[in-house]
């Protein structure tokens, strides 16, 4: 099997906190903790879309069929593109059962409390409760911590085709750090401005980092599907601000190399934890929800802040998405105008 496959070290130059599996509890913290309450308008989110993403289908990124042997050109993608897009990683019946999982954590939420984490969408957080009666999921944004809570769940996360995959492209002995469900629901599902996942996870080396996004809906161009900008993990950490959300500057996201994945339910998206990638609004009328998954390479360890810190900083001021493990004397850094 082939081992940091990634072939891009990336070094320091010189914490409450979001949920993750390995973590044991979940601190309660109202804003900068990966959780957004940015509402945007229907309008800003049209106008966001058209700017600062792909909104036709001229620049669809490769997909291939699942294999359990990847061919060169598979891993070649993935070493020099930062992602793989595999159609089929998942079967009709482990898409149905993933989806009955979430469902019934939706409805037991307030029963099964801190045992998983949600987080609502901000609109109907701030804005509105006009979710069509006994169906719970149209108001999550996000629901994580599910594999010790739900067996259907924990089997996506352990299922072998993702195994096979994960253990070509970070090599095996490989572990699960975060487990996610992204719901962006029709009209309501708000963005996910564009962003590395390393500015979250406090795991070193950062290129041992890898992330599976798996549809259980068609993910489409119009309800949200997953962008990337291929060859951007080989920058390197890049400074994240407090806009709409922990993100890129927009102004130095290269929008005209931007791929779009759509995806059919089962197909999966593998990327390095380095790529910048981003999803818009969810403004159409079909849901678009995805079970997310980060792993850690045998050879990662856990980082402290300062670690982290010497990844993402601007100058003397932390430029991560890591603000519950902000130390004391610590600012955040500021996006000048």
């Amino acid at each position: 099997m082939r081992d940091n496959i990634m072939g891009t070290v990336v070094r320091p130059a010189g914490p409450a906190h979001a949920p993750d599996t390995e973590r044991g509890s979940v601190a309660r913290i109202t804003t900068n903790d990966g959780t957004t309450t940015y509402v945007a308008s229907e309008a800003e989110a049209a106008r966001i879309a058209q700017t600062m993403y792909r909104t036709d289908h001229d620049a669809v990124a490769t997909v291939v069929p699942f294999r359990e042997r990847l061919e060169d050109s598979d891993v070649a993608r993935f070493r020099d593109q930062g992602y793989l897009a595999i159609d089929g990683l998942l079967s009709g019946a482990d898409v149905e059962a993933s989806l009955a999982g979430l469902h019934d954590l939706a409805l037991r939420r307030e029963e099964l409390g801190e045992r998983i984490w949600v987080q609502e969408e901000p609109f109907f957080q701030e804005r509105g409760s006009d979710v069509p009666a006994g169906d719970p999921e149209l108001r999550i944004r996000k629901l994580a911590r599910f594999v010790k809570a739900d067996e259907r769940l924990a089997a996506a996360a352990d299922h072998p085709n993702v195994h096979a995959v994960l253990d070509q492209l970070i090599g095996p002995g490989h572990r699960l750090i975060q487990d996610m469900a992204l719901m962006k629901p029709p009209f309501k599902g708000s963005e996910k401005p564009w962003h590395q996942d390393n500015a979250y996870f406090d795991w070193t080396p950062l290129d041992g980092i890898l992330g599976v996004w798996i549809a259980l809906d068609e993910a489409t161009v119009e309800n949200g599907c997953m962008q990337i900008i291929p060859g951007s993990h080989l920058d390197g950490p890049a400074k994240h601000f407090h806009l709409r959300d922990c993100q890129l500057d927009d102004r130095g996201v290269a929008v005209d190399r931007i791929e779009v994945v759509p995806l059919k339910p089962g197909g999966a998206l593998f990327f390095s934890a380095l790529v910048h990638h981003g999803t818009p609004a969810n403004l159409s009328a079909s849901r678009r929800r995805a079970l997310q998954f980060h792993y850690a390479a045998a050879r990662c360890r856990r980082m402290t802040f300062r670690e982290h810190m010497a990844y993402f900083s601007d100058g003397a001021y932390y430029a991560g998405c890591r603000d519950w493990d902000m130390e004391a004397g610590v600012s955040r850094a500021m996006l000048e105008a």
